[in-house]
This record gives C-alpha cells, structure tokens and sequence, in this order.
C-alpha cells in the first residue's frame, strides 16, 4: 500500500477509532418504567444475587428461556425469571437476548453491535462503476468477514464485473468500522486494499487498468433487518496503480449480509 495513501486514511481512522473506544465506555442512560420480556439465545447465562461479580451465581438461564427486565445498574440487569425468582445479569449477557419479534434486545448498553460481536459474516452485494475507465460497468461482489468487537470488522471480498467492452476479476481486504452500531441505521467506515484483472473486449481495445493493484476507502450505511441480518448501501472510491499513472474510480453498491 503506498506511503502516500497510508498517511491520507491514518487520521481518518485514528478518529474513528478514538470516538468508537470511548463511546464503549460511556455509561448508558437509565431503563424507561416500561417491562421488558426477552428471549435467552446462548446456551445458559448466569444469574447473580446482587449487581456485581462478588455476588454469587444463584441460578443459569437456559436457551430459549424468557425473562423480564425489571431494572438497571451501570453494566447490570435484574431481571425476573418464569418461576418469579429476581436476579441480576450483565449487560454482555443481555446482548445475547432477542425480543419476541426476533430482533436483538433494545435496550441501553445494548446495541446491535453487542448482540453480532465474535461473529462470522458472509456478503452479497451488487452494484456499478459510476467513473473512471470501467464507468457503466457492472459488478457483483462475495465477502467473508469476522467482527472480533462490537463496532470494528475485517472482511475479505471477491468479485466480478463486466460491462460492453470489458470482464474482469477483483479480489480485496477490508477494515470496517462502525462507531455508532447501537444505531439501528448505522453508518460506516471501509479502507482497505486489493487486485483487479482487467481484460477488453475485444482485446484489440487497450486499457490502462488491467492486472492492478488498489487500494479503496467507502462511506455506507447498515440498516439492520432483525435478528442475523443487515441490508447495506455503500459509495466506494479505488485509487488503481497503472503503468503510467493512478487511475481513481467510484462505485456505488448494496447488498445484505448474514451474521452466524
């Protein structure tokens, strides 16, 4: 990746980086009177006495359970349980809840994010070269990801595009970062790099771009649809290494992506 472009995203993503970390730390705003019911999605989750890991663990919540949210402590729950007994869970458990339309818990310190941290992902998308010398032409793009933390992931994409006069192959690595992914319509961050191998038809037609080097940066938005699903919009721009000069294209694209 040239020096040139490193330095260009360093402060971007510096940013980005600092605002996500501390927007982790804040403390949420306190749960409205309203009940709450949930469903357990993981295999137990332990139910302490009291709002601290002191407290001892009275009794485990096994998958597909229901619970009641009754109240809040700064990064605990209390809940209530079917046979009527109370207790207190973290909020890293609650995370791993869905409500009774399917969809992750929708409470303070628990976002969408939280609910997809440690997961695999896998990506469709399709969309089209809107300038540069691929302009018009079409393309759709496989990915397979990890999100190690609630508002970062990594993904590597495959693709292929094609237009009147051309075909060709694309191959990338991505960092994504996500700071506001308690958001249900959460905007996100991408750079990263690839290959491309471009051929004309018919070949007697030269193009500058052909087997090149990239490197990419994109603004998007994930809307997430409920329980392991997102829709996303994305705006992408290439810089292209060629033989006599960087060739920048853009793409616009929207695809969905599922979470295991």
């Amino acid at each position: 990746m040239p020096q040139s472009y490193l330095k260009k995203i360093r402060p971007l993503l510096l940013g980005f980086v600092l605002y996500a970390s501390s927007q982790a730390q804040l403390s949420a705003a306190e749960t409205a009177g309203e009940r709450v019911t949930l469903q357990v999605i993981d295999v137990y989750a332990d139910v302490h006495a009291g709002p601290g890991r002191g407290y001892p663990v009275f009794y485990a919540v096994e998958q597909g359970e229901a619970i009641e949210i009754i109240a809040k402590r700064p990064g605990w729950y209390e809940i209530r349980l079917q046979n009527g007994r109370t207790g207190w869970v973290t909020a890293k458990q609650i995370s791993r809840t869905v409500q009774a339309t399917g969809e992750p818990a929708d409470l303070p310190e628990v976002s969408f994010g939280n609910y997809l941290k440690n997961s695999f992902l896998l990506g469709l998308s399709s969309g089209v070269f809107t300038s540069g010398e691929l302009k018009n032409s079409d393309h759709w793009t496989f990915s397979l990801g990890y999100r190690p933390i609630s508002w970062a992931a990594l993904d590597a994409e495959y693709g292929k595009l094609y237009g009147e006069d051309v075909r060709g192959d694309y191959y990338g690595i991505n960092l994504i970062v996500e700071p506001f992914s308690q958001w249900r319509l959460s905007p996100y961050l991408l750079v990263g790099a690839g290959e491309m191998d471009v051929d004309s038809q018919p070949k007697l037609v030269p193009l500058e771009i052909q087997k090149s080097d990239f490197n990419n940066m994109a603004f998007g938005l994930n809307y997430y649809l409920g329980r392991n699903f997102l829709m996303r919009a994305e705006y992408r721009t290439l810089t292209v290494s060629t033989d006599n000069k960087d060739a920048d294209l853009a793409t616009w694209k929207i695809g969905f992506n599922t979470f295991f």
